[in-house]
């Protein structure tokens, strides 16, 4: 594949990716999104119309 390279240390074991964004946006977006999920996996959710309630209201919002 195009675009991406992997850093390995004097070893040979890899230790780092470089990915060109350029040719591989899409993808690292999808990967960045999905590290984001997993990091907050255990927070408590709310109702989304909590959320545009609770929006508004810090936002001085009226409707």
């Amino acid at each position: 594949m195009t675009g991406i390279r992997y850093i390995t240390d004097d070893k040979g074991k890899k230790t780092d990716l470089v990915i060109n964004i350029e040719e591989h946006q899409e993808m690292v977006e999808d990967l960045l999104d999905a590290l984001t999920i997993e990091e907050r996996r255990g927070e408590e959710s709310m109702p989304f119309e909590d959320f545009v309630a609770q929006f508004k209201a810090e936002r001085g919002v009226n409707e």
